[in-house]
């Protein structure tokens, strides 16, 4: 059933341009991309991916948990993202979340799920993943 989008869709995505607006505007993002494979369906088709892919880039602590989980819910439903985030250099975004100690086990496992989808059946997400230390940084988890 293909439901249609909030009409408030379009202006949160917006609203992710203010940063002093943008924690609140992706924590309604992802209680909106938590309702289901339609409401990701319909967030990808109004243009959430560039700016969900440019806010990998940035190193604001309190946007980290939401954007793992953001792109949890992403790359559960649609894999074709991963070119993108390979070429924009991404996946580093989440090895970096993935080898913070202080992160809680549970929103590492989600990031341990996108490097994953990153590196299925992906030749190149899985070179630049190897590349740039995933291996060591999943041995040592698996250790401790």
């Amino acid at each position: 059933e293909r439901k249609a989008p909030p009409e408030q869709l379009p202006i949160v995505l917006q609203v992710l341009l203010s940063q002093s607006h943008r924690l609140r505007a992706l924590v309604l993002l992802g209680r909106f991309l938590d309702m289901g494979p339609w409401a990701v369906d319909l967030a990808l088709s109004v243009g959430i991916f560039p700016y969900v892919l440019k806010l990998l880039q940035t190193t604001a602590p309190d946007l980290r948990q939401i954007l793992v989980f953001i792109w949890t819910k992403i790359l559960a439903l649609d894999r074709s993202c991963q070119l993108d985030l390979v070429k924009d250099s991404g996946h580093l975004y989440f090895i970096r979340f993935l080898d913070s100690p202080q992160v809680p086990s549970e929103e590492r496992a989600m990031a341990a799920f996108v490097l994953a989808a990153i590196t299925d059946n992906h030749p190149k997400g899985q070179a630049a993943c190897a590349a740039s230390g995933l291996m060591p940084i999943c041995l040592n988890h698996l250790a401790a």
